[in-house]
Order: C-alpha cells, then sequence, then structure tokens
C-alpha cells in the first residue's frame, strides 16, 4: 500500500509506546497474570451519521457544492479510472474542511446541470484530473456567477478559453504548469512548506492588474515565484490540489485557511489549543498520571487522557516471556488517579479497547500500546511500517462489540463513560470509522479516508479502496464524510528516538508547527504526549504554545 502523506501525520508515534511497555513499572494483577473476566458489554445507543452538515461553528442554513473529477475526460481521451481514486479522496479532503464553514453537497463535475448553482451558496471546484469533463452548463455559469467560487488546480484554462473576456474582468489569467518544484508556499507573511516529492502540478499565474490581490506566493528553492493563490471579485484560485504529501507546516494550511476565509468570512479570530494524554491502560504507573495532573491542573490547563480499558501482552514481549492481562477492575489505583484527574478538569477519550489485535504482531509484538488494533500493518524489509488493509474479522458487529466491552470496563470501575474515540495509531477501515461515528458524538485524531467512499457524490459507503490510505489532519474541528464531529490533533508528540520511518521529534518541533498554525484565522493548535516522559517536555510545550497566543480549552469546548 502506497503511503502518500508522512507516516506521523497520520499514525501516533509508535516509538514511544514500546518505550513505555518496556520501562513501565508493572502491576501486577494476579499471580498467573490473566486478569479478571471481561466485563458484560454494554450496547450502545446508536446515532445516524450527519453526512454533509456543517460542524462546530459552521451554518446548516448555508450550503456549498463541491465538484470533483469523477475520471471523464473530454473526447476523445480515454477515463482516467486510476487518477479517479485521487481525484475523489481530494473531493472528500476538501468537503471536510469546508464542513467548518457550511454544509456541504459533493457532485462529479460532469453531472452538472445548467442553473444548479442557484441551490447553494458557494461553489468549490477540484480539479485533479488533466482534461476532465467540465460541461459548458458548468462554465457558463461559473463565469456568470455572484456567488464565491473556489476553483483548485486544473482545468482553469477551459473556464478562460470558455469565457475569454474573464482575464481582464478579474485582472489574471492562467499560464503553463511550472516545470520546477515549489518548495515553499508563503501566506500570510509566513513560508509554508511544499513536500518536493509532491511534483511539479503547480500551474503557472499571471497577473495583468491590481484588480486581482495574491493570496499566497509559490516559490521554488532557486527563488522563482509565482501566485500560488489569487482572489478577484467573488472568485479565488488556487494553483494546485494541496493534498499530496502533506507535511508539518504544510501549505495545506494556506488552503485551509483560504477556504475558511471565502466560506465563512465572519469567522472569529482565535487561538485555541488542546493537550492530550495518550496511551494510558490498566498497567500505566499511576503516579505518572498524577504528575502530570498536578501540572496540568495546576497551571489551569484543560486536558484530556486517551485510555484503553483492556491489557493485552499475549507472548509476554514485555513482561519477561509471560503472557499478561489486565484491565481497569484490576488496577484500582490508576482507577483512583484517573478519577483525580477527571475531578480536575481531565476528559476522558477511548483509545481502542486493547489498542492491539488478537496474538498476531500488528506489526510488532501483539502488545497493548504498541500495535495496531483495527488495521493491519507490517514492517516491511527497509524497516517501515506498511499498512494492508482491515483486519479479518472487520464489520459493524465486531467493531461495536468491542466498543461495548470496553465501555463496560469504564462502568464497572466508575469512569465517565467516554464521548470521544480515538482509533489506535488513527488506523482503522471505513467500516470502523463509520460505526465510531454512530457510537460516539466525536473522534479526537486524525482521519483516515478511502476512494470509493462517495461515489457519484454519495457519501456513506463502506465498500471501498483500500489500496491508499489517505490521511488528513484538521488545523480546526469539522464534520468530516463519516458524518463525525471530529476534534483535531494536527502537531504531533514529543519523541525521543527515530523509529521505522518516524523521526525523532522534539519540544522545539512541535512549537514550531504551531507557530505556522497561527496563519489559520480560527486555528486549533493540538498535541499529544506520553506520560513516561515525565513533566519537562511537556512544560516546555504547553507555556511555549502559551507564548503564542493559544488558550487551552477542552475537546468539548472545541466540537461546540
Amino acid at each position: 500500500m502506497k503511503q502518500r502523506f508522512p507516516a506521523w501525520l497520520r499514525l501516533g508515534m509508535i516509538v514511544v509506546a514500546v518505550v513505555s511497555l518496556v520501562g513501565g513499572i508493572v502491576v501486577v494483577v494476579s499471580d498467573d497474570g490473566s486478569g479478571s473476566e471481561a466485563a458484560s458489554p454494554i450496547e450502545p445507543v446508536l446515532r445516524q451519521p450527519k453526512i454533509g452538515l456543517a460542524g462546530p461553528g459552521g451554518r446548516d442554513d448555508r450550503r456549498t457544492l463541491v465538484l470533483f473529477d469523477d475520471g471523464r475526460r473530454l473526447r476523445p481521451s480515454p477515463p482516467a479510472t486510476q487518477v479517479a481514486e485521487e481525484a475523489q479522496a481530494n473531493a472528500i479532503q476538501t468537503a471536510n474542511l469546508i464542513s467548518r464553514s457550511t454544509a456541504w453537497r459533493m457532485l462529479p463535475a460532469a453531472d452538472y446541470r445548467s442553473g444548479q448553482l442557484n441551490e447553494y451558496q458557494a461553489v468549490v471546484y477540484v480539479g485533479t484530473v488533466y482534461g476532465a469533463q467540465l460541461p459548458p452548463a458548468l462554465l457558463d455559469d461559473l463565469s456568470r456567477t455572484r456567488l464565491p467560487v473556489v476553483w483548485m488546480g486544473s482545468n482553469i484554462w477551459q473556464l478562460f478559453d470558455h469565457t475569454p473576456a474573464l482575464a481582464g474582468k478579474w485582472g489574471w489569467t492562467w499560464a503553463p504548469f511550472r516545470e520546477d518544484k515549489v518548495t515553499t508556499v508563503s501566506y500570510r507573511d509566513t513560508d509554508l512548506r511544499r513536500d518536493p516529492n509532491a511534483g511539479v502540478d503547480v500551474v503557472g499565474v499571471r497577473v495583468t492588474s491590481p484588480k486581482a490581490k495574491v493570496l499566497a506566493q509559490a516559490e521554488s528553492a532557486e527563488g522563482v515565484s509565482s501566485p500560488w493563490a489569487v482572489h478577484s471579485g467573488s472568485f479565488t484560485y488556487l494553483a494546485e490540489v494541496p493534498y499530496s504529501y502533506v507535511g508539518a507546516g504544510d501549505r495545506y494550511l494556506a488552503a485551509a485557511d483560504i477556504l475558511l476565509g471565502v466560506l465563512a468570512p465572519d469567522a472569529p479570530a482565535r487561538r485555541r489549543a488542546l493537550v492530550r494524554i495518550e496511551d494510558i491502560g490498566p498497567r500505566t504507573p499511576p503516579v505518572e498520571v498524577r504528575a502530570i495532573t498536578d501540572y496540568l491542573s495546576g497551571h489551569g490547563v484543560p486536558f484530556s487522557l486517551a485510555v484503553y480499558p483492556y491489557y493485552a501482552d499475549p507472548h509476554g514481549a514485555a513482561n519477561g516471556g509471560k503472557p499478561t492481562f489486565a484491565r481497569l477492575v484490576d488496577s484500582p489505583e490508576l482507577v483512583a488517579a484517573l478519577r483525580d484527574a477527571v475531578a480536575r478538569g481531565g476528559t476522558l477519550v477511548m483509545h481502542g479497547y486493547s489498542h492491539q489485535y488478537n496474538e498476531t504482531d500488528n506489526p510488532y509484538s501483539g502488545t497493548s500500546a504498541a500495535d495496531y488494533e483495527f488495521y493491519r500493518a507490517t514492517v516491511d524489509h527497509q524497516d517501515n511500517v506498511r499498512l494492508s488493509g482491515p483486519v479479518p474479522e472487520d464489520s459493524p458487529e465486531w467493531f461495536r462489540g468491542r466498543v461495548a466491552t470496553g465501555l463496560a470496563e469504564f462502568d464497572r470501575v466508575g469512569l465517565p463513560r467516554p464521548d470521544a474515540f480515538e482509533f489506535p495509531h488513527y488506523g482503522g477501515s471505513a467500516v470502523d470509522y463509520q460505526e465510531a461515528g454512530r457510537v460516539f458524538p466525536m473522534r479526537y485524531d486524525r482521519g483516515s479516508y478511502y476512494a470509493g467512499q462517495c461515489d457519484g457524490g454519495h457519501c456513506g459507503r463502506t465498500d471501498v479502496s483500500y489500496r491508499e490510505v489517505y490521511g488528513q489532519f484538521f488545523p480546526y474541528a469539522v464534520r468530516d464524510v463519516y458524518g463525525t464531529v471530529v476534534v483535531p490533533e494536527n502537531v504531533g508528540n514529543v519523541a525521543p528516538a527515530k523509529f521505522n520511518q518516524h523521526d525523532a521529534r522534539t519540544a522545539d518541533d512541535i512549537l514550531a508547527d504551531a507557530k505556522t498554525h497561527r496563519v489559520v484565522t480560527d486555528s486549533v493548535v493540538s498535541f499529544y504526549y506520553h506520560s513516561f516522559l515525565g513533566i519537562g517536555d511537556l512544560r516546555k510545550v504547553v507555556e511555549g504554545i502559551e507564548g503564542l497566543g493559544y488558550r487551552f480549552v477542552s475537546p468539548a469546548a472545541v466540537a461546540a
């Protein structure tokens, strides 16, 4: 399976979890290591997904039409079947961002009919397929409308060829694709990165009069510059579709803010922050939880704790070869520490059921907090983690069964039932993500999306293509194409050492990325942290983020 995006953007840093399993204090649960029997499952109340509705801060009384390429191209070119998957994924990621501002509907551009724009308050076209079939009716309506329009990427020449007068009206026109590699996009006095692997898919733009306002500049390593985003009248153009090889501090942030500015010009200018304490399980030393609670609560910082309620080490990999299992009920001191954390401003997040899968190395040792739970993973000959698809048992019933038992584990020790779910390592099938939205009012993670979810513009399908996982982080809260509110995590974590394809990450790295997020008008910067790392780096990140002008809030405040 291809991995288009740097893995740390989609997956939790596994290295720190492995270190915690090896170096953590062992809580003895029974002589034979078997732990208690599972709690009786609690059948959750299922919700209807709200696909297409606005997310937190958005308006459902306004709708944006999201047009995308479905592979049909101008004759005599054959259909672009393979690129069509990427085109749909690009539309999915665009719709996710749009939800911060308005409700939305997705439609293949080739199916557009004359006058359909009149049913909406804005339109966004995502141009992925070169030479895509754009109906004359669409080009007519776009050239005449006064609605806000955002056009991303390819095929802008079709609009100018259809209505040549637009160049004079708007004060800019298109030029051929740049042949060099753009490495920087400058937006709001900030240089944002563009991975050179993203290629040469940046359209040239030529400004001819002051009627056009350049919003962002694209620059190569050699210093060659051209407009990356330009605005004139009610029309905004982005010179690429900015979702390939997205990394930290990426030009993607400019696109997210431009969409927000066009679709929700009255969005508040504010900077909020989130901190999540990661991989808390029945074997986590209570002293670590108490130390972090003391610091964050004492500093007036709301926080969350990502908890998996069942610990499994079926091969004894972290316990001297002895298979070991434990549940929250087997760790009363930890439960007391969690209860105290909640009383002092903490929010519990369900971080899977066991954070591992059966007795399988997935991809490491089958041990909780190290492995994936809802998706298969392996380590290849180059020591890179590769994702290979859903687990064999994957189904709505299987997912809900694990969640139902996990929620029962929280109930039987008197902890509040979590309202948010986080997929271990952000890995799950379309089925699992859809079901998570039916059980929990929100997720707190980065999303995994798949071609086929929105065939024909109709989102909600789970018979998707798993050839590629399209990962996406968010600079603000959204309601994604699963219909679920997503509280973002977007600047990663402190990781003391390189592991697999993941680079080490310092507190300074997180702060540098938090600084770039200030280009987003209504920014939420969000990181996570492992309790066994102590307080030093946590303090540095928290107080550094505050120094950048952010205010820490709870997940519920962001999701409201």
